[in-house]
C-alpha cells in the first residue's frame, strides 16, 4: 500500500476539520437556548459621551422608549417598573431581584426591608424612576497607570425589583487617576 501523498494528507486534514465543525456547531447553537440575543435600542445615553473623561460628581442621563418608569409598585409587567444603575459592577442575572445582590449577606436574609436605598448605594447600585442619576463619588480603582476606567450598566426592573429580560445598556467613561 502506498503512503498518502502530501496533497492527500492535506485533504484528509481539511475533511477532519470540517467534520469537527459540523459536530460542534449544533452544540454552540443550543447554548443560547431560551435567550434572545438582539440589539435593544430603546435606551439611549445622553451624557456623558462614551469613553469621555469625567470628574465627580458625574451626571449620567438617558432617554427611554417603550418602558414606563412607574417605580417599585409591586407590578410584574415587562413594560413598567424602575431603572437599576450599576456603577463599576455587573447587574444581577435575568429574573433575579435586588435581594440577589445581598444573597451572601446573612443580615439581609432575616430583614424584610433589605435592601434599603442606602445598602444598595454602598454596593454601587442606584434605583430610580428618573432618566438620570448623579454619581457623587466614583469607586476607587486600586492600582494601575493612566486614567481610572469606570462604567455603568442600566437594566430594567419590574415593580417587584426583579430584572426584566436580557436587555442591559453599558456606558464606559474614565476619570483622572487619584493617588492611593
Amino acid at each position: 500500500m502506498k503512503a498518502p501523498g502530501r496533497q492527500e494528507g492535506k485533504a484528509v486534514a481539511v475533511w477532519r476539520r470540517g467534520a469537527v465543525a459540523l459536530l460542534v456547531l449544533p452544540a454552540l447553537v443550543g447554548c443560547g437556548e431560551g435567550l434572545q440575543f438582539r440589539n435593544d435600542h430603546r435606551l439611549d445615553f445622553q451624557a456623558p459621551e462614551a469613553r469621555a473623561r469625567v470628574s465627580a460628581p458625574v451626571q449620567v442621563s438617558w432617554t427611554m422608549t417603550g418602558f414606563t418608569a412607574s417605580g417599585l409598585d409591586g407590578s410584574r409587567t415587562k413594560d413598567r417598573g424602575a431603572f437599576a444603575v450599576f456603577v463599576d459592577r455587573a447587574p444581577m442575572p435575568v429574573g433575579k431581584d435586588l435581594r440577589w445582590i445581598f444573597r451572601k449577606d446573612g443580615r439581609c436574609h432575616a430583614d424584610a426591608s433589605c435592601p434599603t436605598t442606602e445598602q444598595l448605594s454602598e454596593r454601587g447600585v442606584l434605583v430610580t424612576t428618573r432618566t438620570s442619576v448623579t454619581i457623587d463619588v466614583l469607586p476607587r480603582v486600586p492600582s494601575g497607570t493612566g486614567d481610572e476606567q469606570h462604567y455603568v450598566n442600566v437594566v430594567l426592573l419590574d415593580g417587584t425589583g426583579r430584572r426584566i429580560g436580557e436587555s442591559g445598556w453599558y456606558l464606559p467613561f474614565s476619570s483622572k487617576r487619584r493617588p492611593a
